[in-house]
């Protein structure tokens, strides 16, 4: 099945403005960034402050030529109700219907073009229209965690993933129940987010098994590595004379036991992976290529935008 690939916005520029000298070379790098993710295929993109450091008339542009699926629920033209980008997207996979809309707060002053509606009011309003609709809704939000502590109600929503946060959502990190799963990957784009779902009953809510999964797999190796001491003996036989490894060995079989309960009594489940965007991720060759040779490119641009500024 093909992913859904998603953005909550800030991925184009390192700023809200442009540096100068540096104009031509920022507006390449996210041209480039948008054309490559377009061709990976159902890429959805939340559009948040910092991605009109070149001005509304370049998103516009990156639309036509680059095919990007900007969305924005509360982002309108200055003066009036129309919305300056596609509001959400429904996307069907397996039977089941995703729902995703974008919020954003707030706008760089110098935008004029467009305004932000309240987004509070906009994101209760976006989840009433599609809750009925989907079977599952994700909100991608361009946010401050000040801002977003300030949506207190979303009830109906099933995930909402956040940029303009610093920090990142820690896989280990257990999600409430009864509450919208959230998370964040930080803002130097260093991780990828992965979510894969099974679904058994879709009236049945999600239960996130990351914690679970991860207690799983920590414990039995912490067990095992025990065990290496004598393959044929019990544990506690092993280190009887040994009062505190016994009591990490109880601390771990119980917490291999609630685990295993856990996830025994999901019907339908979400687990969470980060991927970290180092030197060990392979490359697509014809996209590496492409990303080498813009930046070949930038450094000239760089230059001579240097030489303008003299």
């Amino acid at each position: 099945m093909d992913p859904i690939l998603i953005d909550a916005g800030d991925a184009l520029f390192d700023n809200t403005y442009l540096i100068m000298g540096k104009e031509a070379s920022s507006k390449l790098k996210a041209k480039t960034v948008l054309e490559s993710t377009a061709k990976m295929g159902n890429y959805y993109y939340n559009v948040g402050q910092s991605d009109f450091a070149a001005g509304f008339e370049f998103l516009r542009e990156m639309e036509a030529i680059a095919g990007t699926n900007f969305i924005s629920s509360n982002l309108v033209m200055t003066g009036t109700d129309q919305l300056a980008f596609n509001d959400h997207t429904i996307v069907e996979r397996n039977g089941l219907k995703i729902g995703i809309f974008g919020i954003t707060t707030e706008l760089p002053f110098s935008v004029k073009e467009v305004s932000v509606k309240d987004y509070i009011a906009t994101a209760k309003a976006k989840v009433t229209e599609l809750s009925p609709q989907v079977d599952i809704l994700v909100m991608l939000l361009n946010a401050t965690k000040a801002q977003f502590n300030t949506i207190k109600d979303l009830t109906g929503v099933d995930y909402i993933f956040s940029s303009r946060e610093t920090s990142r959502t820690r896989p280990e990190r257990a999600q409430p129940e009864g509450k919208p799963f959230q998370y964040c990957f930080g803002i130097q784009g260093k991780y990828i987010g992965r979510f894969d779902l099974k679904i058994v009953d879709r009236n049945e809510p999600f239960k996130d098994v990351t914690s679970s999964m991860m207690t799983i797999k920590v414990f039995e190796a912490q067990l095992n590595n025990l065990q290496r001491r004598n393959p044929d003996k019990p544990l506690e036989e092993i280190y009887k004379n040994s009062p505190r490894v016994l009591d990490v060995v109880q601390k771990y079989k119980e917490g291999l036991s609630d685990s295993k309960t856990n996830m025994a009594n999901a019907i339908n489940t979400s687990f969470y992976s980060l991927i970290p965007m180092g030197r060990d991720v392979a490359s697509e060759k014809n996209m590496l290529a492409v990303v080498d040779e813009t930046l070949k490119t930038c450094t000239t641009l760089d230059k001579q935008g240097a030489q303008n500024l003299n």
